[in-house]
């Protein structure tokens, strides 16, 4: 800089003017120096106490709405560091964002799918190449193949939006990767409901879908009930694709290895750093580099089989056949890799679960409204009410676990008091008598009085480019 003003002194033109500014150009330089960093809007505090951090996460800190919120914090691991900085007004804001932009692209991803189903259905390929059929007719293996064109079409299509829903999430400043994956996952199973199953089995596309249900509703139960049946092929290739070419993938890495051979073509890999480098969020990595296991992804997918199932159990009892075999080879296949290759990165203490929960049981609705519209076809009117009663009792109890379980103030989202006091008897007595009065294995472990608690909350909770860490 000193050597940029020197010349700019001595060269031709306006030399004072380009030496003041230059040096306005230093004091700036010089008071971001010195200016003391800026407060973010969130913090950690370590408390000594379980009572004290049940009571500080379910009382209003103050009086104006929003002012000050406490949250149970989540592990350190899980923390997204960067988003620390995004206010909340930042944060609300990038909400209804993403939220408008999920919208936009569920309607026009319609558009693929159906160009999809359009190119790559069994009838248009038949129709399209005409002697395909008659070498169809006489071998079986190109049958099958023929039938499995569209299925593994729509897999592939929807396997490029969960990379998508995470960086969302992320780009919307959630401050853990446990809230980010339960936001990929309750984004993706929507879009593959909404594309795999409606628009594929009813309607072909989701504006003529709505426009049919608009313009009868009472048609609806009907046109569940005699679009799904005509389309129990195509779902039943669908599971058998993820069960014999998805699950055999994941297990062999393939896709890890064609990842770690993109990285090392766009991406030096002369050092040990670069090779531990990942690139584009995640996306490449090497392939002894494999992350943590995409809950939001794998649990999305199983939960569309799941929903293909319950519609199909009664209907075409063929349809268990294939998930049957997927379920028994997930299970095979991804504890294999939770146990051996997948390194996790947070435990979000169960907080999928809920989320698993109520997806289940939106697949069961979809289930009794199917067999509802299939005995109204069939002029079973008694069964199709007595079905749509029992849905109505599902819907109660439904009701009745999400005021229990789900609301803000139940015992599933806060630690209550009586817990958290039993907690902290527990550890006073160990501390008065030097054993520990408790039968919880968790607390037997622990041998840490407050201070040293306090220190390790200190030394946990710090960002990781200031110790030494990646962020």
């Amino acid at each position: 800089r000193r050597r940029r003003r020197r010349r700019r002194l001595v060269g031709d033109g306006p030399s004072k003017k380009a030496a003041d500014d230059d040096e306005a150009d230093d004091d700036e330089a010089d008071d971001d120096l010195t200016a003391p960093p800026r407060a973010l809007d969130a913090a950690f505090v370590t408390l000594k106490r379980f009572a004290a951090v049940a009571i500080a996460t379910q009382v209003f800190h103050s009086a104006e709405p929003g002012g000050m919120v406490g949250r149970v914090a989540p592990e350190p691991r899980d923390v997204i560091w960067p988003n620390l900085k995004v206010s909340e007004r930042q944060r609300a804001s990038r909400k209804v964002v993403a939220h408008v932009l999920v919208a936009l692209l569920l309607m026009f991803y319609v558009v693929p799918v159906t160009l999809i189903s359009f190119v790559l259905s069994e009838q248009s390929i038949y129709a399209r190449w005409p002697t395909v059929r008659g070498l169809a007719d006489e071998s079986l293996v190109l049958s099958v193949a023929v039938k499995m064109c569209q299925p593994a079409g729509l897999i592939a299509l929807m396997l490029l939006l969960p990379p998508l829903f995470l960086a969302l999430g992320v780009w919307e400043g959630r401050l853990a990767w446990s809230s980010t994956t339960c936001s990929q996952l309750a984004r993706y199973y929507a879009f593959q409901i909404t594309n795999v199953l409606l628009v594929t089995a009813v309607a072909g596309s989701l504006v003529k879908c709505l426009t049919k249900i608009l313009d009868h509703p009472n048609d609806a139960f009907a046109l569940l009930g005699e679009s799904l049946p005509q389309v129990c092929a195509f779902f039943s290739c669908y599971v058998f694709i993820k069960a014999l070419a998805g699950l055999p993938i994941e297990l062999c890495r393939a896709v890890a290895a064609i990842q770690h051979a993109a990285k090392r073509t766009v991406y030096p890999s002369s050092t040990e750093r670069d090779r531990r480098a990942v690139v584009f969020g995640g996306g490449l990595r090497d392939f002894d580099n494999p992350g943590w296991f995409s809950y939001g992804k794998f649990a999305a997918q199983d939960l569309l089989v799941v929903v293909l199932l319950m519609t199909y159990a009664v209907m075409a009892p063929v349809i268990l056949v294939p998930g049957l075999l997927f379920f028994a080879m997930a299970q095979v296949v991804y504890r294999h890799q939770l146990l051996y290759v997948y390194v996790p990165i947070f435990e979000s203490g169960g907080r999928l679960g809920p989320i698993i929960y109520r997806r289940t049981l939106f697949s069961l609705f979809i289930f009794q409204f199917t067999m509802t519209g299939v005995l109204f076809v069939k002029h079973a009117y008694y069964e199709g009410y007595a079905v749509l009663a029992l849905s109505v009792v599902t819907f109660a109890y439904k009701t009745h676990l999400q005021a229990t379980y789900a609301k803000s103030g139940s015992v599933a989202h806060h630690l209550p008091m009586e817990l958290a006091c039993a907690v902290d008897d527990a550890m006073r007595h160990r501390e008065e008598t030097g054993s520990l009065k408790t039968t919880s294995p968790v607390l037997q472990r622990t041998d840490e009085d407050d201070d040293a608690i306090l220190l390790r909350g200190l030394h946990e909770y710090v960002q990781p480019s200031l110790a030494g860490g990646t962020p």
